[in-house]
Parts: structure tokens; sequence; C-alpha cells
């Protein structure tokens, strides 16, 4: 079973693990939403391009299953790296991890806007991925580097509504960009623009010197054997994954071909489309800041997984049905706010009892593994199934009911949290 908490992490008479951070710093909280916007940038790149779809298949000839093919490569690549290299990378500094990473990814993000065909632009895209999952083990660890433990889940919910903000911008806009630009290949321009701005701020703002934690590398190396034992030490964290697999496919299969269902069986303009798949972030951006507080209201697990696996279900066959634009308006928002319980997910494995730093990076490279192959599998069952059955409409319903396996997994989920010290690395002072 589980680990006893090693001496050290206890709770000391203030309530708080002995060691750890009390409160967040300004710079602590700029430096983890930062890294967010970062992750926002990579994944809106995924995102919009069921927006850029119809342009891209014009320009390359390719098919729905090719489509699929590469929305699915992108996140099999994230599902196949982020264990291994939630092992390995996890033992380095977070902060110079993330920036390593963002270097290595821009060339492969310009190559995109170069494409000159299927091959060229799938490995483009394999490739571009592969760099960024380097940074996945840096993100739990800024997390204990820079932030207070007690707000952990806060902090990822207003990470959520920075997030939903940026997606809702750039997928309510991207389309109206690209026919104004008359090309899909400069929004890739743009957006590596961006994403080069991001890598000088990090410079900026990540100074190793001014966090609360500054003797992380020693901490880490502190650790004996491997981080991978977590995954035999708490099953509890592959329902958490299996979870997140079956959100995830049902998200990219939305994002990806509700545009051109609604463009070639509705007649619906992708300067409608556009908007409306905003509707997805729509409502998360005010209902994402109250994860942290479902993280310590609702103590009953197995309804914090549950409740939104069945929602998801629900909202997604509702929508492939619909054809009204304002129903459509409210069941896409029902389905973006559906994860406002993400925040409070990905906190849960800081409450198994007697798990270390270096664990919870594995435990959420493997969640990272799951979502990967569920947004993998999300346009690729879809484009399979709309291949052979010449509808995309069978196809997302097809997807969205197999995803009702993501409410049994949450029934077996222990019920109720048990009360154990976060794992925590002695801050600046405390030895």
């Amino acid at each position: 079973g589980p680990r006893a908490a090693k001496p050290g992490s206890s709770l000391g008479a203030a309530g708080r693990p002995v060691g750890s951070v009390a409160r967040t710093p300004v710079r602590g909280w700029a430096v983890v939403l930062l890294c967010r916007a970062q992750g926002s940038s990579v994944v809106l790149i995924s995102y919009t391009f069921g927006l850029f779809l119809p342009f891209i298949r014009d320009d390359l000839n390719i098919s729905l299953l090719q489509a699929g093919l590469l929305q699915g490569v992108w996140w099999v690549t994230a599902a196949t790296a982020a264990l291994p290299f939630g092992a390995w990378f996890s033992r380095f500094r977070p902060v110079p991890v993330v920036l390593v990473s963002l270097v290595l990814s821009l060339p492969f993000l310009f190559m995109q806007a170069l494409a000159t065909g299927f091959v060229f632009l799938l490995l483009a895209r394999l490739f571009f991925v592969l760099c960024h999952v380097i940074a996945t083990p840096a993100r739990t660890l800024l997390l204990q580097q820079w932030a207070a433990p007690r707000q952990y889940a806060q902090i990822n919910s207003v990470g959520l509504s920075q997030h939903s903000v940026i997606l809702a911008l750039a997928v309510s806009t991207s389309a109206l960009f690209i026919t104004a630009a008359g090309s899909w290949r400069a929004a890739y321009l743009l957006m590596g623009g961006l994403m080069l701005v991001q890598a000088f701020a990090w410079v900026l703002v990540a100074q190793e010197r001014k966090a609360p934690v500054r003797d992380i590398k020693s901490q880490l190396n502190e650790q004996e054997g491997t981080p991978l034992r977590a995954l035999a030490l708490y099953p509890q964290a592959w329902i958490i994954a299996a979870m997140m697999f079956f959100l995830s496919a049902t998200w990219t299969a939305m994002v990806t071909f509700l545009p051109t269902l609604w463009l070639e069986e509705r007649g619906v303009s992708l300067t409608l489309g556009g908007p409306l798949l905003g509707f997805l972030y729509y409502g998360l951006i005010p209902s994402g800041l109250i994860g942290g507080f479902l993280a310590h209201k609702i103590r009953n697990r197995k309804l914090l997984l549950g409740v939104p696996a069945l929602f998801n279900v629900l909202f997604g066959v509702t929508i492939a049905f619909t054809t009204n634009p304002i129903l459509l308006m409210f069941l896409i928002t029902g389905l973006g706010i559906v994860w406002v319980a993400t925040p409070a997910i990905n906190v849960l494995p800081f409450e198994f009892p007697g798990i270390r730093p270096r664990e919870v990076a594995v435990i959420s490279s493997l969640v990272v593994t799951f979502s990967g192959l569920g947004f993998a599998a999300g346009p690729v069952v879809t484009g399979l199934v709309a291949q052979f059955t010449g509808s995309l409409q069978t196809g997302l319903v097809t997807l969205c009911l197999l995803t009702g396996l993501g409410v049994v997994a949450s029934a077996v989920y222990p019920a109720h949290a048990r009360n154990a010290a976060p794992p925590m690395l002695r801050a600046d002072g405390d030895k």
C-alpha cells in the first residue's frame, strides 16, 4: 500500500506542511500562470486545427481520415512521451526545462506554416509536440517550488479561467483572421510569434534566485528510487487518468469536426461556426474560478469525477443532433463547463498519502498520457466512423456514446479523500 508520510511532511501547529511555502508570492503566481499560458498556446494550435481544416483540405488536398490523423498524431505523441519524460526530466530544475522546451519547439511550429503536403505537416506537428512534452513534469514541480500547497487548486482554477479566455478569443476570431488574411499559414506564423514573446517573458519572470524554494535540484536528488513506482503504489491514479481520457476524447472530436459538420451538412459558415465553438470557453471563464472551491467542498471524490463524466456524454450527443444556433450556444457552453472540475481533479494526486514531489510529477504525466490518448482517439475514431458511414454526425455520436465508460471508471474511485499532508519541498531557510 502507499507509504506513510515521512517526518517533515506532517502538519505543524499552524495546520500547514512543515517547511512548505505559507503563501504564494506574486512572482510565484506569475510564473505558474505564465507556464499555463504557454501550455494554452500549444493546445490552441491543436484546437484551432478544426477551424483551419477546410482551408488546409483545399490547400493540401487531404481526406477526412488524414485530418483525423493530423489531429491524432498530436495527442498520440504527447501520450507516448509524457510518462518517460515525466520520470526522466522530473530530476531537473523546472525553470530551465520549460525554457529548453519552448526553444526547441518553436522551429517546428514555423515549419507547420511551410507545410507542402500531408507528410510534411504530420512530421512538423509530431516533433513540435515532442519538444513541448519535455516540460510536462516541470508544471507540478513549479507549483511546489513557487506556491503554497493550500493554494494549488485555487491557482489551477485561475489558470483554467485564463486558459479559457485565451482559447475563447482565438477560436472566435481565427476564422475571421484566416478569411481576412486569405491564408491559414499566416495564422501559424502569428502563433509562432506569440510563443516567441512568451519565451522572452519566461526569462524575465521565472528567476530562480527569487523562488521560495531555491535548492530544488538537491531536494529532488534526495528522493531515492524511481518515481515510476508510484504507478503501482497508487492505483487510484489510473482511474483519474481513465476519466480524463474520456473527457478529452469528446472535446477534441468536437473542436476538430463540428465546424466541418456545420459547414458541409448544415450550411453554417465558418464566421458563425467559430464564435459558436467559442462557447466552449465562454462559460469556463467565470466558472473556472470555482475549481478550488470544489476541491475543498466536494469530499466525495466519486462525485467530483462521475458528474462531469455523465454530463460530458449527455451534452456531446445532444450537440451532434442539434441544429438551432441558440440552443447550440447553451449546449456548447454546458460541454465547456463540464471541465470546471478539472482543477480539483488535477490536484487529487497531491492528497495521496506519503507521495513525494517527483512521484506527483509521474502521476501527472500518467494523466497527460491518458488525456493525450483521449485527445488522439476522439478525432481518429470520429474520422474513421465518418469515413465508413459517410456521416460526420454518426462519427461524433458514436464517439460520445463510447465516452460513457468514464462514468463507470469514476464509480470505483475511493469515495472520500484521506487527510494526508501534501508533498512539499523545503522553502528557503527551512532545513
